[in-house]
């Protein structure tokens, strides 16, 4: 049974922890595990991880264990109510891949350790897609989990506008869907910046807009050992949102901004019937403010001569198309581009954007695990000032690295022999906050 409360930030109760091998036989590893680790990551399909275990019986050998076997897999997590938040893979089992290590530790033990990944990403190597798809791209990437992935796991799918009809080539689904992640637009926000990813708590379909528009799941504040307390009383809300070590490892680079067309870009467009051409010009500087960020100033505005970052197109894209304007994702069985789209009037601005979670303000932290907090999600960083001399203001806060960040990977340690879930993130913001 999990416990009722949470007494100790980072506690955890392995449910259940079951090996199917190739042949159905069940093995109950609960006893076995040493450790577990879970992967998340918005530019990654479905999450992965690795597994350890204790084996006195060669379980790799005599199974075998030759990664094709299933891993029904539950942690239970309490909360500050009494109730508990769950990770539970048992009735959409993870599948093991490889046997990645074993070594003998002595006495007839050794330690094996397992990658394994979702049952989803599995299928999609077995699984070809060769006929008609009609509907919005979020309506087929909806399709693609469920007729063709066969997955029942929770989807938070926020609609597109556009409506296609695609011939789909004898691709893989995930192929499909990272075709819908590329054209994509959002029906609310009008951005072409999808993701496609899995976390713990299932598959998700945005954009950076969906995303920046959430409030924090959790405040991260990095503080002195010793004062996470109340009243004399061990403060668990402080223990889980310490920021136990933090690295900055990533500014933005103005050479990498340049080359990659976030401050400036031009797009030719030829249609190749007509001899024609149109000419897009993008600039970070105007449309800024049109698009969706973790903050209301840009990282730049003016160079050291004074003028706007986006004073001259640093970066050309050439397109090549039949019409203009047509979509150049698809054809028809006639080799005609059945619907028309908007791709490229947000060519530039998708590519701005992505190419700034690249060379935005990145942080890498250490902090207490929790279920609640997951790849995708805003979380709120508080670092303080670190200066041997303070300015009139005396900021205790540094003045880039605090406020909104998005979870841009995670993951999860469980140890189990210390009962401990710790977490290591890496966070992003592509702006500023309110300069004063």
């Amino acid at each position: 049974m999990a416990k009722k409360e949470l007494k100790n930030g980072g506690e955890f109760n392995l449910l259940q922890c079951d090996l199917i091998l190739a042949d159905g036989v069940l093995h109950n590893l609960t006893a076995a595990i040493i450790g577990l680790t879970i992967f998340e990551n918005i530019g990654q399909f479905t999450i992965t991880g690795t597994i350890s275990i204790q084996d006195s019986y060669n379980l790799a050998s005599l199974g075998p264990i030759i990664g094709q076997e299933y891993l029904r897999l539950k942690i239970a997590t309490p909360n500050l109510s009494g109730g508990e938040n769950t990770i539970d893979f048992t009735k959409n089992p993870l599948m093991i891949i490889a046997v990645d290590d074993r070594e003998n530790v002595g006495n007839g033990v050794q330690v094996t350790t397992m990658s394994f990944c979702s049952r989803e990403f599995i299928l999609n190597q077995q699984a070809r897609v060769r006929r008609t798809l009609v509907g919005s791209y979020s309506e087929i990437v909806q399709m693609m989990l469920k007729t063709d992935l066969d997955s029942d796991k929770a989807m938070n799918i926020q609609p597109s506008a556009d409506n296609k009809k695609i011939n789909a080539p004898n691709i893989k689904p995930l192929d499909v869907i990272s075709i819908a992640t590329n054209k994509a637009i959002s029906r609310k926000y009008n951005d072409a910046t999808y993701f496609f990813w899995e976390s713990t708590s299932g598959f998700n379909f945005k954009t950076l807009g969906d995303m920046y528009s959430e409030e924090p799941v959790m405040t991260y504040e990095s503080t002195v050992a010793g004062t996470r307390t109340k009243n004399g009383v061990k403060d668990i809300m402080a223990e889980l949102g310490t920021i136990e070590a933090y690295t900055i490892t990533s500014s933005p680079d103005t050479v990498y901004n340049y080359a990659a067309g976030i401050f400036s870009s031009e797009l030719l467009v030829h249609d190749v019937i007509s001899k024609s051409y149109k000419k897009h010009t993008y600039k970070y500087s105007d449309n800024f403010f049109k698009e969706q960020h973790l903050g209301p100033t840009p990282l730049a505005i003016t160079d050291p001569d004074g003028k706007s970052v986006s004073s001259h197109p640093s970066a050309q894209y050439l397109k090549p198309t039949v019409g203009i304007g047509g979509d150049q994702g698809f054809e028809d069985e006639y080799y005609q581009y059945t619907y028309s789209g908007n791709e490229l009037n947000t060519l530039q601005s998708r590519r701005s954007q992505l190419a700034m979670l690249n060379s935005g303000l990145q942080l890498s932290i250490n902090v207490v695990g929790t279920t609640i907090v997951k790849a995708g999600d805003i979380v709120k960083i508080i670092i303080p000032s670190v200066a041997a001399y303070q300015t009139t203001k005396n900021e205790p806060e540094d003045m880039l690295y605090n406020g909104k960040f998005l979870v841009k990977n995670l993951r999860h340690d469980f140890l189990i022999g210390e009962n401990k879930h710790t977490m290591s993130m890496n966070v992003i913001k592509d702006a500023m906050g309110k300069l004063t």
